[in-house]
């Protein structure tokens, strides 16, 4: 995927120094600023690289939440090279042999693919001056970009996907080469061709940073398309973000499911970007990057699960159990019942927090719906639902309306998601809070990560419960560990 230059500073161009400051985001916020991601697995070590303004940002972790800052790969190429502009397009990391190689896309005409390599992941060269993968049959120039490389352990060669343009029909298409060395490649007829894009069909405009996988007797392939936005899709208005296809084997043909949105975000939003997957323990995590309104970060990791239909879901994490710090609230029963000649009942809570995980369990007995708001300093945000349609929303909230005795309230909606199955006689929410990031999860399937403008650092919480009853259950709210740059020394 294209990047977006950042600004370097001179502290950052000459070296990294000890330091502990505390971020925005979820998981992670390097201070050079974030664009498209990817994760190498060495040994106990998950290494993250990203782009950042023509050069590669580096951090180390051993549990994909806690990361150490490391001192990034500054661009190589000179004035007048291919890749003198910087390594400005989405690239991957593997190791072949004894060395590790670093693959990065260029802006120069045809976007060709370069290498970069190393012995011990700290000290990268450039290998030889021209690009090892450009555009060729039966590829055609126009998108050239974002190489995910597998290794084929039947077939001993490496198969890499990118996004190309199909030379015969013009459409978009997730190209596939082949190499047994990472250095030399064979180019192969195209792993997906989209169907020509309209906002109600199952084309895609972009196809940007493949990756493919395995799991319970199918394969699957991730991509992002932003610009791919849907009227409706996956339970989604206005939608786009990473998708996925699905085959009966590793060579396809790959189709588009029903629900193909994985990580998606609706109402003409983009929160989030470049879903990619990695294991860990056994289990297969999605992660990608928060975007938005505000600055790139990277996000908290999501289980990867098979629904009954073969589709693919995001599901709660349970190891992001270890950011729980003090518990600062515990309700085991809240009844929310309007008065008989009311419409509204709103329970406060006077418990101020910052950086939270909430949860407990929700039963709708006959409300029309059910709100929880947080940080509810000013106009405070929050998560509506509405069982009988099974509608979930984002929504801000406006101060009670008295006048001319209309007796409500006003609501703002900023993203919405439609999933009845989701709408449970007892429903499990949990809601996730850290640094101006939203993250929430219904019954431990993922439906919002949103990064809500203007929210204030710290603020108490609310329900809200529309012409009926409800009953919150066995609700905690814990404190988060702050968010903090460990830098290297």
């Amino acid at each position: 995927m294209e990047s977006v230059s950042k600004r370097w500073t001179t502290a950052l161009a000459c070296g990294l120094v000890a330091a502990s400051v505390c971020r925005a985001g979820l998981v992670y916020d390097p201070p050079e600023g974030m664009w498209d991601t990817w994760v190498l697995q060495d040994g106990e070590d998950y290494h993250l690289f990203f782009l950042a303004g023509g050069n590669i940002g580096r951090a180390v972790s051993k549990d994909l939440i806690h990361w150490k800052h490391l001192p990034p790969i500054m661009k190589m190429g000179q004035k007048g090279d291919w890749d003198g502009g910087g390594m400005s397009m989405t690239g991957s990391t593997v190791r072949h042999g004894d060395t590790y190689y670093l693959c990065y896309g260029s802006r120069a005409p045809g976007t060709p693919i370069g290498l970069l390599e190393s012995k011990d992941l700290m000290n990268w060269t450039r290998v030889g001056d021209d690009p090892v993968l450009t555009v060729q049959p039966p590829y055609r120039p126009g998108h050239w970009r974002d190489l995910s490389p597998i290794w084929n352990e039947e077939k001993q060669h490496w198969d890499g996907y990118l996004f190309g343009v199909h030379g015969e029909t013009g459409r978009p298409s997730i190209a596939h080469v082949t190499s047994q060395d990472f250095l030399n490649w064979n180019y192969q007829e195209p792993l997906f061709i989209s169907d020509r894009y309209r906002r109600d069909n199952d084309g895609f405009i972009y196809l940007e940073v493949p990756d493919q996988f395995e799991m319970g007797g199918k394969s699957y392939v991730t991509f992002s398309s932003i610009r791919s936005r849907k009227n409706f899709t996956s339970g989604r208005p206005d939608a786009s973000g990473t998708w996925y296809l699905v085959a009966d084997s590793k060579e396809g043909p790959y189709r588009v499911p029903e629900k193909p949105l994985l990580l998606g975000s609706g109402m003409g939003r983009f929160d989030h970007y470049v879903g990619r997957t990695i294991t860990y323990e056994g289990d297969r995590l999605l992660y990608h990057q928060n975007w938005g309104e505000q600055r790139v970060d990277w996000s908290t990791p999501k289980l990867v699960r098979q629904d009954a239909n073969d589709g693919l879901v995001l599901k709660y994490w349970p190891a992001l159990d270890c950011l729980k710090t003090r518990e600062i609230l515990k309700e085991d029963s809240l009844s929310l019942k309007p008065k008989p000649s009311e419409r509204y009942y709103r329970r406060i809570l006077k418990t101020m927090a910052g950086d939270f995980m909430l949860t407990c369990d929700i039963r709708i007995q006959d409300a029309e719906s059910l709100s929880v708001f947080w940080r509810r300093n000013a106009t405070p945000f929050g998560l509506k639902i509405e069982p009988r349609s099974g509608t979930f929303s984002v929504v801000q909230l406006y101060p009670w309306l008295g006048k001319f005795n209309s007796q409500t309230y006003r609501t703002m909606l900023q993203d919405q998601y439609t999933n009845k199955d989701l709408c449970t006689e007892t429903m499990e929410l949990r809601l996730m809070v850290r640094k101006g990031r939203s993250e929430i999860y219904i019954n431990d399937r993922w439906i919002f990560n949103v990064g809500l403008k203007g929210i204030p650092d710290e603020g108490d919480f609310s329900f809200l419960v529309d012409s009926g009853e409800a009953v919150v259950g066995h609700l905690r709210i814990h404190e988060l560990e702050p968010l903090v740059l460990e830098e290297a020394k």
